[in-house]
């Protein structure tokens, strides 16, 4: 149990930031479980590698997909998409919301999600709700961007709850919002329940909501998914990929206890973490699209409630060693009884965490669609990965804001046929450079290396 000295702290501490009876009972709920030392790490020998049998595929029948794609398409108006627009961008640019960071041809992440929308609406003659979950630090800068547009958008923000003193779990006490946080993206179904719009969109006649983070700008609505659903009567749809060496740290899909679960790494021991990351055990990897059914949902949220594993982010915030409590969205699908995981092509995953992330996004290895979806460009050599490998050290780029202390105009940067591209050290690129296959960029410790104006760099280190 919580001393109460601390419990009332916590509780006085979230009542003062307006934080619902409901939202503080869960988070004292969630502090209690980490108090009395609920296991912080589950066993790799307490789970198992999920059988065909709960992983489905995309149909390669061609008149079973048809067939998928076309009652998708009726089922479309009910639908609602949701997405995760909580981000600060900590991995980039600390002092923006993620969603107004320019993301593709000039345009931020919230404009071509909008874009995405209303181009869907058009072609499909379907009103389809966009909703956007903000958290406290995103909901003021989001509110601006989307009020220019006529398409409308529904919005509501996530609960915040206390950073966490580690030695004491006594909330941390900075008098700054530093002392807050989002709980995680699997706080998004109490969120919608809490606010009413789990209810509201119900009222509307929708049945299912499509769940994504907003920096995946290739997660967008696909009709025969939706059909696949309806037709396997899908409670719970979680989409994976094929694990690469990339995101062996990423999330994964396990049978637990006879179910279905996601596993995250900061779940695994330290000791075992290797083997949590061995690619021919653990071969899928959690893309954070989700797909749920609404009325299952509810049903998921009624008495007892989620309990869904709590992660122990562990950080140092002001000299104070802190835990940062939170949940996966993903880690619902252990709360349906009919839940699966569809593996899909790379083609719908292209978060963008890292500034090599946004960079790729931003070059012609990618092109926005008439859909405004992300997609591959049809020049780029099919023999190579769907996306080059991009590896930026410290010492060269960390944030966006050095874009254009390292590059002329980054954008104009070709990698259209890259393989892998390194930099390390100083070094600026001029304009309209081309990178082809593999290329390693390393200066001299002491000088700067500058690459001319349309250079051609291939399958060679340089200097």
């Amino acid at each position: 149990m919580v001393p109460e000295i601390i419990e009332k702290r916590l509780k006085d501490k979230m009542e003062s930031r307006g934080v619902s009876q409901s939202a503080v009972d869960c988070f004292l709920g969630m502090v209690s479980r980490v108090f009395d030392k609920e296991p912080a790490h589950v066993p790799l020998a307490t789970v198992e590698t999920p059988d065909d049998a709960l992983l489905v595929n995309r149909p390669t029948d061609s008149k079973l997909l048809k067939e998928a794609a076309k009652r998708g398409g009726e089922l479309l108006d009910r639908v609602a998409v949701i997405k995760l627009n909580g981000g600060r961008s900590t991995t980039m640019d600390k002092r923006v919301p993620k969603g107004i960071l320019i993301a593709k041809d000039g345009r931020p992440y919230l404009e071509i999600v909008i874009r995405q929308m209303e181009a869907m609406g058009k072609s499909r003659g379907r009103n389809i709700p966009l909703v956007l979950m903000d958290s406290f630090f995103t909901h003021g800068p989001t509110l601006e961007i989307i009020g220019r547009f006529d398409f409308p958008v529904l919005t509501f923000v996530q609960n915040q709850v206390p950073r966490l003193v580690e030695e004491t779990l006594a909330p941390l006490e900075t008098g700054t919002d530093e002392d807050w946080a989002p709980p995680g993206h699997g706080d998004v179904y109490r969120s919608l329940q809490q606010t009413g719009f789990l209810d509201r969109l119900r009222e509307q006649g929708c049945k299912w909501a499509f769940i994504s983070n907003l920096d995946n700008l290739a997660a967008c609505l696909e009709p025969w998914i939706l059909g696949l659903i309806e037709r396997e009567g899908i409670e719970f749809l979680l989409e994976v990929t094929d694990r690469t060496a990339v995101d062996r740290k990423g999330g994964t899909l396990v049978v637990r206890n006879g179910k279905l679960d996601l596993l995250e790494i900061a779940q695994t021991a330290p000791e075992e973490r290797g083997q949590f990351m061995d690619l021919k055990r653990f071969r899928v990897f959690n893309t954070n699209n989700v797909w749920v059914d609404l009325d299952a949902l509810e049903g998921a949220l009624g008495e007892p409630g989620m309990a869904l594993p709590i992660i122990q982010n562990r950080k140092t915030i002001a000299g104070e060693k802190i835990i940062q409590l939170e949940t996966a969205m993903g880690a619902a699908i252990g709360s349906f009884d009919r839940a699966m995981g569809l593996r899909v092509d790379r083609e719908r995953f292209f978060p963008t965490k890292k500034v090599q992330d946004l960079f790729v996004l931003q070059s012609d290895a990618c092109v926005l669609d008439s859909m405004f979806k992300v997609q591959v460009n049809p020049q780029r050599p099919s023999s190579l990965p769907v996306r080059p490998q991009v590896v930026f050290h410290d010492n060269f780029l960390d944030t966006p804001l050095d874009m254009h202390e390292r590059f002329g105009d980054p954008t104009t940067v070709s990698l259209v046929e890259a393989e892998y591209f390194e930099v390390s050290g100083s070094v600026f690129f001029e304009r309209d450079v081309k990178i082809q296959g593999r290329v390693v960029v390393a200066a001299p410790e002491t000088d700067e290396y500058r690459i001319p104006r349309g250079s051609v760099l291939r399958d060679a280190t340089y200097p």
